[in-house]
């Protein structure tokens, strides 16, 4: 059933209020053909009628049911001209409604300050995709800004706002926000807020644990700052993942970042469940975790900005930010991982980690990364891991170390793979990739770290024999992997002696947070921040300021600023305030 053009005339006039438009945006809403408001943008995905969930000649359209936007919006996987927008509507708990049933969404996107409308219509959702909505708008400007907003008779989104990526030459600097390991019941999502408060980047990369899946109180209990995980259950079915996207997306600093910055995401094992790997976990095994996996896949396309692959399970990608840099996201966790440590086998994993034909990524992902990287068409590479790359051992005799399962090493990262580490790094320095860079997550501290070679030299004092270096982002709210019953002087006396006895440039244990990355054509400027997700208080702390020099491959000594954390004694005379 078709809307008259009659009421979408009202509809669009009243709009006029909602996104600010001028006398002069009044006057071209009143021009618009409508009839255009009519054409229809499919965004079910074809295999849920393909593979017989549901068949287009049962769908039946309404267009009457009420519905509000309660997860916000978001945008992302941006290209020169493309970029995916997202919604999901909520209808009323009073209406009965089919899965099948088709609910008309209707859009508009025009260009950031500016009356010109880019693209007007209308999309369906249901029930088979959770009532989620995506687009993937084709024919942008490239290194141009767009405001969007979704709305049917009832009630609008909140205004997104969003951006494509530049050609080459387009633009000198560029500002990235990296989170990883955001734990609902964990604590405030103040890391998402204050990027959004400060206007301080362009884009927001996250590497992975964007959700969590365990039960309430398994590993956080979010009661006392009323942040319980819902289902209360740990999540293995389609609807439960479902049910905890939707939790995860209802805070409404997750959502004032989506809406404020274009997102381009990876995921890590909590998508799915602990320290996964391509045919098991921690906790399911063999079939049972495949379907697990399946349901986890699933929830996480329906809810998140990112573009549909003909493989699902194949998100490893990059994103060409002109000549400035490229980003490639890495997927370390569920593509072609070998085997990893399950806590009951670490004995196993040691005395094969060092196995030559051991990868994380898969054959075919590694020769993918080579190719992009010796393609040397932008100044620099940004390497993204979920995991951290640098090897570090955990024996911290002076202050106890941090316990099982970290005695010694964290076999789920890439000191579980070692042969997979050696072939990258390698790689790196035969070709003289100087300007590419490691950006990691997943092990909820912050670290800054200069990678060697495994039989070369390395010296902490000048960064000589530096491959690359590591930016390690701590978490947005998950605990730290310290010991939690630390104080905060306990956790700087852990990072001194972790810094110490691993070469490392910095850590620091304590504070949740995430850090922004700064890309120029003559450096790469990191500026870690440290919060506190136990206080409701908007607040944050800088922590540290590095620097990288083009074509150095390592920190630049007279740059590093430190506020707290453990810098490295063989850097902290005069640098240190």
């Amino acid at each position: 059933m078709i809307r008259s053009t009659t009421p979408l005339l009202v509809l669009a006039l009243a709009l006029v209020a909602w996104l600010g438009f001028s006398n002069d945006d009044e006057r071209l809403f009143e021009n618009m053909n409508f009839e255009l408001l009519d054409r229809t943008v499919w965004t079910l995905p074809e295999d849920y009628w393909n593979h017989g969930l549901a068949s287009r000649n049962e769908w039946a359209i309404d267009n009457d049911v009420p519905v509000q936007f309660r997860h916000g919006v978001a945008s992302g996987d941006p290209t020169q001209d493309t970029v995916i927008l997202w919604t999901r509507i909520s209808p009323s708990n009073t209406v009965e409604i089919s899965n099948t049933t088709l609910i008309p969404v209707w859009f508009i996107i025009r260009e950031a300050g500016s009356e010109n409308l880019v693209l007007h219509g209308k999309t369906y959702t249901n029930g088979l995709v959770d009532y989620t909505v995506k687009l993937d708008i084709q024919g942008l400007s490239p290194n141009s800004s767009y405001s969007y907003i979704f709305f049917n008779d009832d009630s609008k989104s909140t205004l997104g706002l969003t951006r494509t990526l530049p050609l080459d030459d387009e633009l000198d600097s560029l500002k990235l926000a990296v989170y990883s390991c955001a734990n609902y019941a964990g604590g405030y999502y103040h890391a998402y807020k204050m990027p959004v408060v400060k206007e301080s980047v362009d884009f927001v990369v996250h590497l992975g644990d964007y959700i969590y899946e365990y039960a309430n109180g398994e590993y956080t209990n979010g009661t006392h700052l009323d942040r319980d995980h819902k289902p209360e259950h740990e999540c293995y079915s389609l609807e439960d993942y479902r049910t905890r996207y939707s939790l995860y997306r209802s805070d409404m600093a997750l959502q004032e970042s989506h809406a404020r910055f274009p997102w381009i995401l990876v995921w890590d094992d909590h998508e799915v469940t602990d320290n996964s790997w391509l045919r098991g976990s921690v906790h399911t095994k063999g079939y049972e975790f495949l379907k697990r996996r399946d349901a986890a896949t699933q929830a996480y396309f329906e809810w998140l900005p990112i573009r549909h692959q003909r493989d699902i399970n194949k998100i490893w990608r990059s994103f060409k930010f002109g000549s400035l840099f490229k980003l490639h996201m890495l997927d370390t966790r569920h593509y072609s991982r070998d085997i990893t440590d399950y806590y009951t086998n670490q004995d196993f994993i040691s005395g094969i980690k060092e196995y030559d034909d051991r990868t994380m990524l898969g054959y075919d992902q590694e020769t993918w990364l080579e190719r992009q990287l010796v393609k040397n068409d932008t100044v620099w590479d940004l390497i993204s891991s979920q995991c951290v790359v640098r090897d570090i051992n955990f024996t911290l005799p002076e202050t106890g170390g941090i316990g099982f399962p970290f005695e010694e090493l964290n076999q789920d990262a890439w000191d579980g793979y070692v042969a997979n580490r050696n072939r990258l790094l390698n790689f790196l320095q035969a070709n003289h990739l100087k300007n590419s860079v490691l950006l990691s997550g997943d092990f909820h501290i912050a670290i800054v770290s200069e990678l060697k070679l495994a039989n070369g030299t390395y010296s902490v004092d000048t960064g000589e024999g530096s491959v690359i270096v590591e930016f390690t982002t701590s978490a947005v709210s998950s605990p730290s992997t310290f010991p939690r019953n630390q104080s905060e002087g306990q956790a700087l006396a852990m990072s001194q002696e972790l810094v110490r006895e691993n070469n490392l440039i910095w850590n620091e244990g304590y504070l949740r947070g995430y850090y922004e990355l700064c890309i120029a054509r003559d450096q790469i400027q990191a500026d870690y921040f440290g919060v506190d997700v136990q206080s409701s208080q908007l607040h944050e702390q800088h922590l540290a300021h590095f620097v990288i020099k083009k074509d150095t491959g390592h920190i630049a000594r007279d740059s590093i600023v430190v506020h707290k954390g453990a810098l490295n004694t063989a850097l902290s005379n005069g640098l240190t305030q």
